[in-house]
């Protein structure tokens, strides 16, 4: 018996990653959506490029247009669309499986034991709590064969293993947001990577639906060790900081749908399941990692929801 567990209280309804690969899409057929997936997303076909003006530096100016895929990379598209309606898709394919398959929300790990008697068919041992409001802090327990944690960057079962990530962080923060936007930047539904003079970088990601737009801002460098929770990001900094990226072009922001912060590091971890060094070829492993459980990345490469797919 399979069972999924999310500490959230409900699927997921918006924001997020919204980046869908080539790679994912040939994926997706193999489920059966990806002609769905294509017919509700933004395609990205071309990327446009802005750079500081030689004779005036506080203003950008176009400064090139390339196509987005390279001929014979693949025969699916790189599109945008909303994480949560690829969860859609996803929980419906779950759903009608053999399995009958239906995530228990609001339930969060808070223990994980691995049994090395030979001879045990179900070797994990895992404690589940509720965070739901009116049963909040009731445990179960379940024994498992195999375990998968995707359980982010702050992985409870990537420590339960004894994992840690490695690597560098670039000390640099960044903001997203989806915005219902007025203005008059010639390329504002397109793919656009945007660097002022003195101001710092963005990009653009034309959402589907033709109406909203995604908008990566480069923020503050961050000190060597401060953290992003001290810089007291608002929205209202998000926005101001777009607007001075953006000059000369006007950029009007009427509605947020969704925005966040993000610290970009590059990190992995050094193994993604749970035997030890001393272990390898002498007993199968039991429990894995995947995701952002396993690995950090930059908030706008493309590399979060498509590699842990």
């Amino acid at each position: 018996r399979r069972v999924l567990f999310r500490s959230k209280d409900g699927p997921l309804l918006l924001g997020q990653a919204d980046g869908i690969s080539c790679r994912s899409m040939e994926m997706f057929q193999a489920f059966g959506f990806a002609r769905e997936i294509e017919d509700e997303a933004y395609w990205v076909n071309e990327v446009s490029f802005w750079k500081p003006d030689a004779a005036e530096r506080d203003r950008i100016i176009r400064s090139g247009r390339v196509q987005d895929v390279e001929d014979g990379l693949s025969e699916s598209p790189h599109v945008i669309l909303n994480q949560a309606r690829v969860h859609d898709r996803l929980l419906r394919i779950m759903r009608h499986s053999p399995r009958r398959l239906e995530p228990f929300y609001s339930r969060e790990v808070t223990g994980l034991e691995i049994s090395d008697e030979p001879a045990s068919s179900h070797p994990v041992t895992v404690t589940i709590e509720s965070v739901a409001p009116s049963t909040a802090g009731q445990a179960e327990t379940v024994r498992a064969r195999y375990v998968v944690g995707c359980d982010g960057a702050r992985s409870f079962v990537r420590k339960a293993i004894g994992r840690e990530l490695k690597g560098d962080s670039a000390n640099q923060a960044w903001g997203v947001m989806d915005v219902l936007a007025v203005t008059n930047f010639p390329d504002i539904r397109m793919k656009c990577a945007i660097h002022s003079a003195d101001e710092g970088s963005a990009l653009i990601i034309p959402r589907e639906g033709g109406y909203l737009t995604r908008l990566y801002i480069e923020l503050d460098k961050l000190k060597e060790s401060e953290r992003l929770s001290e810089k007291n990001v608002t929205i209202e900094k998000l926005i101001a900081a777009a607007q001075r990226i953006f000059h000369p072009y006007q950029l009007d922001v009427k509605e947020v749908a969704w925005w966040s912060c993000y610290e970009i590091g590059q990190r992995l971890c050094d193994r993604f399941d749970d035997v030890p060094e001393d272990r390898i070829g002498d007993r199968p492993p039991h429990v894995f990692i995947a995701g952002d459980a396993c690995h950090t990345h930059s908030p706008k490469a493309g590399q979060g929801m498509n590699v842990s797919m």
